[in-house]
């Protein structure tokens, strides 16, 4: 087996659905379906709950072969397509506590690996800091550039999903980093010197209890695993009840003076001036079961 860490390896490799596969993989004849779960699964209950229009029933071979805290086996099972010509079935085999199972096909395009394809892209913060009150949702950007002299085009696998972390004052993490890696957009074509804002902390709970201080962020766009070059700071101030606002000093002299009624800012109130960002919410892995 290649040691995917080396340059000579990681030529040879090519990306398939979440995984990196061997090209080596798909030039094999494989095998028939029923041949290549035979043993694993009951006779009578051979198929995938749902299977796809263009499931194939020859071809098939193992790409990926791993062991999770969650399975102690988990095989990634993959054969061309029969209608769509250049695409690739897969579905996930995996032993766990109740024996094999498996989840449900998708259809994929083999693609150039990810440090392929963030080639001349550069990840930054829209800015150094970010606000926010204890309970709110703060709104944090980062910034795709392309550094290159050359087009950049994304694939269909190069979604907008960013993934972000919170530290503490230890820089030990904040939750359990989990994510979900769902029906985002695609991410738009770059040309030279061009830059895209993208959302980041959509799907964060660990914000929700956040208590007054500083923090550090980090920030992944998982599609690519192109990360941050360094972290930005999170300000969260504590959130004041309305007999707790401290007025700026004059500010009720003068409102009255003026006679606007008009609310004047307190001391302790930031004023924010987020991106315009538009960004939908992520109903979950695009694969149920699949885990990557």
């Amino acid at each position: 087996m290649l040691t995917m860490g080396n340059d000579e390896s990681r030529a040879q490799l090519i990306q398939l659905g979440s995984w990196d596969v061997m090209r080596s993989a798909l030039e094999e004849a494989g095998t028939s379906w029923e041949e290549i779960v035979w043993g694993r699964l009951p006779k009578d209950d051979m198929m995938p709950r749902r299977t796809r229009d263009d499931f194939p029933l020859k071809g098939w071979r193992v790409v990926h072969a791993s062991s999770e805290p969650w399975a102690t086996e988990v095989l990634i099972l993959a054969a061309p397509s029969d209608v769509s010509l250049g695409r690739w079935v897969l579905v996930q085999l995996a032993l766990g506590s109740d024996g094999w199972s498996l989840a449900m096909p998708a259809s994929y395009l083999p693609v150039p690996v990810r440090e392929m394809r963030r080639q001349g892209l550069r990840l930054e913060w829209a800015k150094p800091e970010f606000f926010m009150a204890e309970g709110s949702k703060p709104d944090i950007a980062v910034v795709l550039v392309n550094e290159s002299a050359h087009d950049w085009n994304p694939t269909e696998e190069d979604r907008c999903h960013v993934q972000g972390m919170v530290l503490d004052d230890q820089s030990e993490g904040i939750g359990n980093g989990w994510y979900a890696y769902g029906l985002t957009d695609q991410l738009p074509a770059l040309g030279p010197g061009h830059r895209t804002i993208l959302p980041a902390f959509l799907n964060n709970p660990e914000l929700d209890d956040l208590q007054s201080g500083h923090y550090q962020l980090l920030a992944n766009l998982r599609a690519l695993d192109l990360r941050v070059a360094g972290p930005a700071t999170l300000t969260v101030t504590s959130r004041l009840l309305p007999s707790e606002s401290v007025p700026v000093e004059g500010s009720s002299a003068s409102a009255s003076a003026s006679g606007s009624g008009t609310a004047q800012p307190t001391a302790r109130e930031t004023t924010l001036e987020p991106p315009t960002l538009t960004s939908e919410r992520f109903p979950g892995h695009h694969l149920k079961g699949l885990r990557p």
